[in-house]
């Protein structure tokens, strides 16, 4: 029998509620906890990997997929990704370059799906799953099209694409920040900005990820984690055993991820009547 959680966030062995130890990883990352941060740190200290790929915000909303191979490295790629990075198109060259072969991919839940099936059903020798040791998608309920919401905030609010500091999620409100300060909007007003293939995909968490990471509203400044295999809880209870992450059991919050899952569910369903 399926459960509730594993119909709208797909396979869930263990849920923790977890934090970085790190003082400088929390400083930088003070709305989600920065666990991922830390246990992808832990990750590169201890050698089971050699490279995290994943995507470093360049110019205003703009940004690049990066690989970093040390703390100093991971820290500069933090903060939250509002437009899609071409990603997949240019991992493989990533992975090449830097001439690795046990990465770990932070991604979001579409190229989640992407990747675990690369690495799950090879099809191609020119495939590169067997290079990814882990997949980590963070919580997702959509990506902007970069060039219209940056349009709306310039002919709006008067903000040019290139002054924005940093987009901060919080409830059902965007905090953009800029130079001038910070502009509140609401969720629902900007939905029409985001990707089409956003307003019809029903993954929130990214069911194909070993590791899936987010924020709820009701624990701030700490991340919830969904292992989804036994490799990927052995990373989190290994990195908590050596001291990178404080942990505790996030089973009391699976409801607040559920309840992101559905919204997300709901909106794709909707806008799937109204495009066929």
């Amino acid at each position: 029998m399926i459960n509730v959680a594993d119909s709208f966030v797909g396979h869930v062995l263990n849920i923790y509620l977890a934090r970085a130890t790190d003082g400088e990883v929390l400083n930088t990352k003070v709305a989600s906890g920065g666990a991922v941060t830390a246990i992808l740190n832990y990750a590169l200290d201890e050698g089971l990997i050699d490279g995290v790929v994943t995507a470093k915000r360049t110019n205003g909303l703009e940004g690049k997929a990066v690989v970093a191979r040390s703390r100093k490295e991971l820290l500069a790629t933090v903060g939250n990704k509002w437009s899609i990075v071409p990603f997949a198109s240019r991992i493989k060259t990533k992975i090449e370059e830097n001439n690795l072969n046990q990465v770990a991919v932070v991604c979001l839940p579409c190229q989640a799906q992407f990747f675990g099936q690369m690495r799950d059903f090879p099809m191609l020798e020119t495939d590169f799953g067997e290079r990814i040791e882990y997949i980590i998608s963070l919580f997702c309920m959509g990506t902007f099209a970069f060039e219209t919401f940056i349009n709306y905030l310039h002919m709006n609010h008067g903000i040019k694409g290139r002054d924005v500091r940093d987009i901060v999620l919080r409830g059902d409100v965007i905090e953009v920040h800029h130079p001038g300060g910070v502009l509140r909007l609401s969720i629902r007003e900007i939905y029409r900005y985001l990707q089409v293939g956003c307003l019809v995909c029903t993954d929130y968490t990214g069911g194909w990820s070993d590791i899936s990471a987010g924020v709820v509203e009701t624990k701030p400044g700490w991340t919830i984690l969904i292992a989804r295999n036994k490799k990927a809880d052995e990373l989190i209870k290994n990195a908590k055993k050596r001291g990178y992450i404080e942990v505790r059991d996030g089973s009391p919050f699976i409801g607040d991820v559920i309840t992101g899952a559905r919204e997300k569910l709901a909106r794709s369903q909707k806008n799937m009547m109204c495009l066929f």
